[in-house]
């Protein structure tokens, strides 16, 4: 009774105190309440380790990760020969990493489509620039012979697997593409073509000596 009485007095002369007493408390309880309920929405301190689904098809790697606790996201498509199509070539986080459960894995797909390329017009020039111009667009996939021209060191005529194309055509990065280049003898002069093995297509584009 004393002890009520007591504290009945000092809420009477000091109110603004009692209250910020309150207001201190109900602070405190609201504050441990809020970081334990974070604790269990965020699962504080729980990890899970991201699977490996590189090289496996979309829908065989979306059914791992959902397995294991994870979302998944799309966020890129190209081409890779080296890949199957419709194959992940790419994931974020890593494999094996450790990371909250139901955090999204960001996938990266090879098309299921070849990317194809149109191929430039390279006649007339010279194989230098040629093949600088092929392999920045992404061919490396080349070789070189020399054909019957009075234009020694010029591109004269495209081939692809095999077959003469003409520029504009769309092909594939890891087509073979044969590049015939003018060897500096007129096409009549046929017992004074040098041999491929003497043939060098990068020497000087200088006239020919002998011409039709």
């Amino acid at each position: 009774m004393e002890t009520n009485k007591k504290k009945s007095q000092f809420i009477k002369r000091h109110p603004i105190i009692f209250n910020l007493i309150l207001i201190a408390v109900a602070t405190v309880i609201l504050c441990s309440a809020a970081l334990f309920y974070l604790d269990i929405f965020t699962e504080h301190g729980k990890t899970s380790t991201v699977p490996n689904v590189k090289n496996m098809q979309l829908a065989d790697a979306i059914t791992t990760l959902r397995n294991a606790g994870f979302n998944w996201e799309v966020t890129d498509s190209l081409y890779n020969d080296t890949y199957d199509l419709g194959a992940v070539v790419e994931q974020t986080p890593k494999e094996n990493s450790s990371v909250k459960s139901h955090r999204t894995i960001y996938l990266s797909v090879n098309s299921s489509s070849p990317r194809t390329i149109a191929l430039p017009n390279l006649r007339d020039l010279s194989i230098r620039q040629g093949e600088s111009t092929l392999k920045g667009l992404g061919f490396h996939n080349i070789s070189i012979d020399s054909i019957p021209s009075p234009f020694k060191g010029l591109i004269i005529r495209i081939s692809v697997d095999g077959r003469e194309v003409e520029p504009g055509t769309k092909i594939l990065p890891s087509a073979h593409i044969r590049l015939s280049v003018g060897n500096g003898y007129a096409t009549a002069v046929t017992d004074t073509i040098p041999t491929d093995d003497s043939f060098d297509p990068y020497a000087d584009n200088d006239s020919a000596d002998i011409f039709l």
